[in-house]
C-alpha cells in the first residue's frame, strides 16, 4: 500500500498517477498549505522589481499564490529573468503567462548554479515562512515574498498505518518528514519504507533510525510514484 502524504491542495496529480496504475493506496495528508498576506515590506518589494537581477519560486505553492502578485506588479517593459526550482513550477508559472529557466537538478543547489552562471547579485525569492534552503547555497542577496505557510494537519492517525510493514510512505520534504516521526511509534519507525524527493531528506530519516528510505530519481510527481509502486511490486 502506498501512502500520498502530499497537502490536499498539491495531492491531485499524485492520486491519479497511483489510481491510473491500479495499485492499491490511500491519501493521508500530514500537513496544510495556507495562503497568507504578504506583509507591507514584502509588498515594498515588488515596487523596485528593476532592482532584482532575477526572481525565484521555490515550489508550487510559491508559484500558485504569488504569481498573481508578481503579475500585478510587472511591467510590460520590465524584462525580468524567472527561474522556477521544477518543472511542475514552471507549469504553474507558464499559466500566468510567466516564463522561466529550471536547474537540471530541481532543486536549490541547481538554482545556485545558475545564480553563479549568471553572476547574479541580488535575488528575490516567493516562498513560504520558513528559511528558504536556496540561502545555504549561495552568498548572493535573497530577499523574500512571503505568500503561504505550512502547518500540520488535524487530526492526524497512523497507528494502522506506520505498523504496517508493507505500507511505502511518499515524503516530498523534511516537514512533513518530521510530522510523520512525531505521530509514530519508535519501534515503527525502523520498519517503515520512504520514497523521498531528495538526499537531504533521506539524510534526516536515517537520522530518526529509519533505514528503508530510497531517494526518488527526481522529485516530480511521475518519478517519485514509479519508484513507489516499483518497491510495492517487488
Amino acid at each position: 500500500m502506498i501512502v500520498n502524504t502530499r497537502p490536499s491542495i498539491l495531492a491531485n496529480k499524485t492520486n491519479e498517477l497511483l489510481a491510473r496504475s491500479g495499485i492499491e493506496f490511500i491519501h493521508e495528508p500530514l500537513t496544510k498549505i495556507l495562503s497568507i498576506s504578504p506583509s507591507n515590506q514584502a509588498l515594498e518589494k515588488l515596487q523596485q522589481l528593476d532592482s532584482y537581477d532575477v526572481i525565484i519560486f521555490t515550489s508550487q505553492t510559491a508559484a500558485k499564490f504569488g504569481a498573481p502578485y508578481l503579475q500585478k506588479h510587472t511591467s510590460k517593459n520590465l524584462n525580468l529573468l524567472i527561474m522556477a526550482i521544477g518543472l511542475a513550477t514552471q507549469r504553474i508559472l507558464s499559466e500566468h503567462g510567466l516564463v522561466s529557466e529550471v536547474p537540471s537538478g530541481f532543486n536549490s543547489a541547481g538554482l545556485a548554479e545558475l545564480i553563479e552562471q549568471g553572476k547574479h547579485q541580488k535575488c528575490l525569492i516567493f516562498c513560504g515562512g520558513k528559511k528558504p534552503q536556496l540561502s545555504f547555497h549561495t552568498p548572493i542577496t535573497l530577499d523574500t515574498f512571503s505568500c503561504y505557510k505550512v502547518i500540520d494537519e488535524e487530526s492526524i492517525e497512523l497507528s494502522d498505518i506506520t505498523g504496517n510493514r508493507k505500507a511505502i510512505f511518499l515524503i516530498y520534504n523534511v516537514q512533513t518528514l518530521e510530522v510523520l516521526v512525531r505521530y509514530s511509534q519508535p519501534t515503527d519507525l525502523e520498519k517503515m519504507n520512504l520514497i523521498v524527493a531528495s538526499p537531504r531528506i533521506q539524510e534526516t530519516a536515517f537520522n530518526h533510525g529509519i533505514k528503508g528510505c530510497v531517494v526518488a530519481e527526481s522529485p516530480h510527481d511521475e518519478e517519485m510514484t514509479e519508484a513507489a509502486i516499483k518497491l510495492a511490486r517487488s
